[in-house]
């Protein structure tokens, strides 16, 4: 039943033979993956009357004494003639000494040696690569898989307009939804692909031609007033960092004082309780010498007292 319903959605018999995509759709089979593009698909020659699209990329170094200036300026210059920017990294000097800018930009492709020529008056150049990749039969290709899917899909909604069993009309939503997650993934590729053809893009690399960049200049009252401040803001940073650096040792160091500190005052304490347990005892035998004599004086023991004469 299931497969008399789309056989006659689709015009043919069911033991019809015929593309792998129709078949699948009117037998509601789990959906394929997208056909890639096999020997026969991307080796299949190209009509001649296609249009050629080529994505050009294109890499340039430059030298010059002021980079976030000249970084800026380029930015303008990509704007300017319809492009954008895609990424923008800088480095202060940290790994070679010198500034660094890299710049990504999009400028048409149209007008990719126009703005290359603008590029090159920016700074000393360096190095220039220009690449031109042939996407053409990777756009024929895609094209052709989109057309394919949106068949399928618009197939698969004439049978689920009609359908009247609900089983039926389940498989072929599930279907449909393999069939759409497919055609929006191409028609995403597509788009990329696209851009990349209208849109090249430049590499540019911006390098400082003095290590530390340019220094900065300090003119009249208010120069030195800034020079001044700019020297308290460094001696305020050093300072800063010099404590973050002694912070660990003085941790250290405290931990330690506290427990000679704690190993004093127990020294002491047991020094003192030996002192005083000495101390009493001295007491006590003086106190029993003193008893012993006062006993003997009792009992007529020792020498008489003499008595003084006539």
């Amino acid at each position: 039943m299931l497969a008399a319903a789309p056989a006659c959605a689709a015009g043919h018999s069911p033991s019809s033979s015929g593309p792998a995509a129709p078949q699948s759709d009117a037998g509601f089979a789990p959906a394929a993956p997208a056909p890639e593009a096999g020997p026969g698909m991307k080796d299949a020659p190209i009509p001649t009357e296609v249009k050629r699209d080529i994505v050009k990329t294109a890499s340039m170094s430059i030298t010059t004494g002021n980079p976030a200036a000249v970084a800026d300026k380029a930015v303008s210059l990509a704007t300017d003639a319809g492009g954008r920017i895609d990424s923008r990294s800088e480095d202060a000097g940290s790994s070679s000494g010198r500034a660094h800018i890299s710049l990504a930009l999009r400028v048409p492709a149209a007008k990719l040696e126009g703005t290359l020529d603008e590029f090159k008056t920016l700074g000393t150049v360096q190095t220039v690569e220009v690449r031109a990749d042939d996407v053409t039969s990777q756009r024929v290709d895609l094209d052709a898989r989109i057309k394919a899917l949106q068949t399928s899909v618009d197939r698969l909604l004439g049978i689920m307009r009609d359908a009247k069993d609900p089983e039926a009309l389940i498989q072929a939503e599930n279907a449909l939804s393999q069939r759409q997650a497919d055609l929006d993934s191409l028609r995403a590729q597509r788009t990329q692909l696209g851009d990349q053809i209208d849109y090249s893009t430049v590499n540019l690399d911006i390098t400082a031609e003095q290590i530390g960049g340019p220094a900065p200049q300090y003119q009249g009252f208010w120069g030195q007033v800034e020079r001044g401040w700019h020297g308290l803001v460094s001696v305020a940073s050093g300072a800063v960092m010099v404590f973050g650096l002694l912070l660990p040792w003085l941790a250290v160091v405290v931990i330690a004082a506290v427990i000679i500190v704690a190993v004093i005052r127990l020294t002491r304490s047991r020094t003192g309780q030996a002192s005083a347990t000495g101390q009493a005892g001295g007491q006590d035998r003086e106190l029993q010498s003193q008893g012993t004599a006062a006993d003997h004086n009792e009992d007529g023991e020792g020498d008489p007292v003499p008595r003084p004469g006539p």
